[in-house]
């Protein structure tokens, strides 16, 4: 072929046209291999702000029941009536990496079996309530709930009685995990 003053063969022109097909193809691996690593900045952009759901369980040893509350925002609190003291006190958990830690505990009356110690936490009065902050750790919680104590559970800003409405108005070993 003579186009101009350039000699062209077929075998040139099919080695162009191969060459140009190589380029093109290279062309969208590289858009390929771009997009992919846009959606992938994008998909662990949005795991890295998802906050991780837990699941609260507590296993009714006794009734052989299973009850499962979702931690919206990871905190629950445990609280009870002082079987002498006749008053309330309340204990506040924060949950990561599937343990609860207690971080403070409230109540309005010293006695039996409240904390009280140095060792246990720095307690501080404030309104008429005693707060001791701590950090404790915990994998499971296990308990007897009693209808004399009032025994009950606040999860997401709701309080849920633990004798009354869910375990009965008898005596039940629990045990609480997180999931």
């Amino acid at each position: 072929y003579k186009s101009g003053i350039i000699q062209t063969s077929k075998e040139d022109i099919q080695n162009i046209l191969n060459l140009m097909e190589w380029f093109i193809l290279l062309i969208k691996r590289k858009k390929l291999i771009f997009i992919s690593f846009f959606f992938l900045i994008i998909i662990l952009f949005l795991l890295s702000h998802l906050k991780t759901a837990y699941l609260l369980e507590i296993n009714d040893l006794t009734n052989k029941k299973v009850y499962t509350y979702k931690l919206e925002d990871n905190t629950f609190s445990l609280g009870y009536t002082h079987s002498v003291m006749k008053t309330e006190a309340e204990e506040f958990f924060v949950v990561d990496d599937d343990k609860m830690r207690l971080i403070k505990t409230e109540y309005s009356s010293y006695g039996v079996g409240l904390p009280f110690l140095p060792e246990e936490g720095s307690l501080e009065i404030k309104d008429g309530k005693m707060i001791l902050k701590t950090d404790r750790s915990f994998k499971n919680i296990n308990m007897v709930i009693s209808p004399i104590a009032k025994h009950y559970l606040r999860v997401n800003g709701k309080k849920y009685s633990l004798s009354d409405d869910i375990l009965g108005n008898k005596p039940t070993k629990i045990s609480i995990t997180i999931k």
